[in-house]
């Protein structure tokens, strides 16, 4: 099969014939829909040390079940997938059991290992019990959201209740939409999305925020204040730069709730004293749980139109590679599905 592996830091993906995946019990064969492309592969494409030579990334996908080893997966069904693989202490019972689900340190993701290919290929194989049956009037194409939107998902149910609650989304990329789609459907009354990208500022009204703010062009606290939104009680960090920790709390109202999604690589400077005097809550999420996949499953069988308007092209596994590049400096595209063996549709 074809697969676009990873050989070196600094290198172009490469696209060529790998061994099929064999399965053990209770796994599935799947013939890879769409997959999307996420910054975390980008990141450890270009970080020295991340990836190893002969890896094959791409951590969100759906694909069809072209073999099972499962009685409950007949072959045909459409699925999406929980990348995270658990310890294979862990594995038989279908659940982490120390309760840490993707936080857990025995756990780990598909896409970032050679022993744990990922689905830019044409086939990938997962357990059983990482499947997701998609709802019939989910395509396969919307499905390959199923995985950032159960990052921003679980972001939000960490966060709380937030019925009626004022919103603050720093960073308008998938996760950051996402969370804005997870907060409308937890309640969310008003939710502004700060992001210097106007595709993604648009894209953010389309789906569903009240406004949106150029962090460029406006001193965000002024902004808000104009918007009659005021220091948000609810702040959701999704971008994973420095400095960006403190923007946050200085934004947050009294006694307000932060939620940090966004991952920062490098150490960061805060002002403890700031958040402090506000008594703000900070909480740090990483991953997902399969209930999380569950919610946004089922959030998808109503929702799906709305949730691809952030889907801004897809291409085909030959393409990758040059994409693959391109998104590190295009910020102008929101979420880049790969799809094998065809051409471009979008």
């Amino acid at each position: 099969m074809k697969a676009a592996v990873f050989e070196k830091t600094g290198e172009r993906l490469v696209v060529r014939d790998v061994a099929a995946p064999e399965l053990g019990d209770n796994e599935l064969l799947l013939k890879v829909a769409f997959t999307g492309i996420c910054g975390s592969d980008l990141h450890a494409a270009e970080t020295p040390g991340v990836l190893r030579p002969g890896t094959i990334m791409g951590h969100e996908f759906t694909g069809e079940v072209a073999q099972s080893t499962s009685p409950e997966w007949p072959v045909g069904t459409r699925v999406a997938a929980n990348p995270f693989w658990l310890c294979d202490a862990c594995a038989a019972g279908g659940s982490c059991r120390s309760g840490g689900d993707a936080a857990c340190a025995s756990g780990s993701f598909m896409g970032f290992r050679p022993d744990l290919p990922g689905a830019y290929a044409d086939y990938v194989r997962i357990r059983a019990a990482q499947a997701i049956r998609l709802p019939d009037d989910v395509g396969l194409r919307e499905g390959a959201l199923m995985e950032p939107l159960a990052v921003a998902r679980h972001a939000v149910d960490v966060c709380g209740p937030m019925q009626g609650a004022n919103v603050l989304v720093i960073g308008g990329g998938p996760i950051g939409l996402g969370v804005v789609l997870m907060a409308l459907d937890a309640g969310a009354a008003r939710v502004v999305v700060s992001e210097p990208d106007p595709n993604r500022r648009a894209c953010a009204l389309e789906i569903g925020a009240v406004a949106v703010i150029d962090p460029i062009a406006e001193d965000l606290p002024a902004a808000l204040d104009r918007l009659g939104i005021g220091e948000p009680g609810i702040v959701f960090e999704c971008v994973g730069a420095p400095g960006f920790l403190q923007k946050t709390i200085d934004v947050l109202a009294l006694r307000g709730r932060a939620v940090i999604v966004g991952v920062c690589m490098t150490e960061d400077k805060v002002l403890p004293r700031a958040a402090i005097r506000k008594e703000a809550t900070l909480k740090f999420v990483l991953g997902y749980t399969m209930a999380d996949f569950h919610h946004v499953s089922r959030y998808l069988a109503d929702h799906a139109a709305t949730a691809a308007a952030m889907i801004s092209r897809v291409v085909s596994l030959s393409e990758l590679p040059e994409i693959f590049d391109r998104l590190r400096a295009e910020k102008s595209m929101i979420k880049v599905l790969v799809t094998p063996n065809r051409g471009p549709t979008a």
